[in-house]
């Protein structure tokens, strides 16, 4: 298994974030801005990368389980650096490290699969639907697929 360090160096290679030239495109681009009262540089993309860049302990770092994956920032980063590929790579490493008090796990399976910051945003726009929606949102897409073949079979 790899250290947090080997595990942070790539996410550094998979992201592309040595690239980053700090324009604040990819800050400019996420809609968490709208989504989180409380956006700030500390969780905005270019947050992120700088924070990892600088050897800051992101691991842990609870904003980095507010970014949707939205690969926004990466379509209008002019170096092409993936916040998102960052993001997965770090919920990964903190995952791994039992790290999961922002993140939620399937009630079928046990494996996180969403951030709650996210989640949270999520569930607030569907207040109004029937309970139903929600049981389903407790379960991880591969299982819910499974579910599905199986009922469907």
């Amino acid at each position: 298994m790899k250290n947090r360090k080997d595990k942070i160096a790539e996410a550094k290679r998979v992201s592309g974030a040595d690239s980053c030239v700090e324009c604040g495109r990819c800050v400019a681009a996420c809609p968490m801005a709208e989504m989180y009262a409380n956006f700030s540089i500390e969780m905005s993309p270019r947050g992120i990368i700088k924070k990892t860049l600088i050897g800051d302990p992101v691991v842990e770092d609870k904003n980095i389980w507010y970014c949707t994956e939205c690969n926004a920032g990466t379509d209008t980063c002019p170096q092409k650096v993936s916040c998102r590929d960052l993001i997965r790579k770090l919920r990964e490493a903190a995952v791994d490290e039992n790290l999961l008090e922002n993140a939620k796990t399937c009630k079928c399976c046990g494996r996180a699969f969403v951030a709650i910051p996210v989640e949270d945003f999520v569930f607030a726009r569907l207040k109004d639907e029937p309970p139903n929606v929600f049981g389903v949102l407790d379960i991880c897409p591969p299982c819910r697929r499974e579910i599905y073949l199986l009922r469907n079979a």
